[in-house]
């Protein structure tokens, strides 16, 4: 059974589709076609079916993914022995909360790549309970992000310091009274999706104080939220270090309220008994070095 075969398989799940997986890999389409094809020859199962436009496993393909996954960990840990003291090699995918990756990562990336170049890194933006998942299925290596009741049972977790999260508006806007129970707000709450930790945490605030809103604005980018909040389109609950700037040049102000200032972990998460790459393990010493509570 060819190890490339394997890895196509993981990317194929990962993506959601030959195409995709090809360009992640540097393969053609055909090439990937070829690659399940002849798993799926050995195994004598298909592997995956499609769904609309998706490649979704079947769930022999599950059960296979799994113990692929659990080769390809045997395999890389076998092509580290002896590689103490010299270049890092393999890939190494890390899933990280939006804000820390836009704010707070920047350095650490820029280490890594110097220290370990030729390791082929993968990073993308997830929210909070994608990462955990992501983490304990395997389909990435490393989670960087908020703690969400994480489960501790399939997880391993280490403190990355701890962020205040802070209500924020424009200087215009008018009504910033957020502690006084009973009211409707004739404003809007901008946001991201439902699954943010810090939307979640807020919406459970204005509930239990009887605070209501005219609307809430669901956007998906940290910066197009901050955009809309400083021309007055409403107000935001995000973590202080992503409005530095703003709140520093009075673009944004800070509002005062009991659910403004509250302390958010961040956590490196990765899975229960699994072993941490060499990759890993530089990635994480710079997470420490980096990440601190402000």
């Amino acid at each position: 059974m060819e190890l490339k075969n394997l890895r196509t398989l993981l990317a194929a799940a990962d993506q959601g589709s030959y195409q995709r997986a090809a360009a992640v890999l540097g393969y053609t389409q055909s090439t990937v076609t070829v690659h399940i094809q002849q798993l799926e020859e050995e195994l004598g199962v298909p592997l995956f079916e499609r769904v609309g436009r998706r490649m979704v496993l079947t769930q022999v393909g599950e059960r296979a993914l799994a113990q692929a996954r659990e080769l390809l960990l045997a395999a890389d840990r076998l092509a580290a022995v002896g590689q103490k003291g010299s270049a890092l090699t393999g890939t190494l995918r890390v899933d990280m909360a939006e804000t820390l990756l836009c704010y707070r990562m920047q350095p650490v990336i820029q280490r890594f790549r110097r220290l370990a170049p030729q390791v082929r890194l993968i990073i993308r933006s997830r929210n909070c309970l994608m990462i955990a998942e992501n983490v304990r299925t395997g389909v990435c290596d490393l989670g960087v992000g908020y703690d969400m009741d994480w489960s501790r049972d399939a997880l391993e977790t280490e403190s990355m310091g701890s962020y205040e999260i802070v209500l924020l508006a424009s200087p215009e806007f008018a009504h910033g009274d957020f502690t006084t129970p009973g009211q409707h707000k004739p404003v809007s709450l901008v946001t991201d999706e439902p699954d943010s930790i810090f939307r979640r945490t807020l919406e459970d605030y204005l509930r239990a104080r009887d605070i209501t809103l005219d609307a809430t604005l669901e956007l998906w980018s940290i910066e197009t939220i901050k955009r809309c909040v400083m021309s007055d389109l409403g107000f935001t609950y995000l973590p202080r270090f992503a409005a530095r700037e703003e709140l520093s040049d009075g673009r944004l102000v800070e509002l005062s309220a009991p659910v403004s200032g509250l302390p958010s972990p961040a956590l490196c998460a990765w899975r229960r008994n699994r072993w941490v790459t060499p990759a890993m393990a530089l990635f994480m010493d710079l997470l420490r070095e980096s990440l601190s509570a402000e």
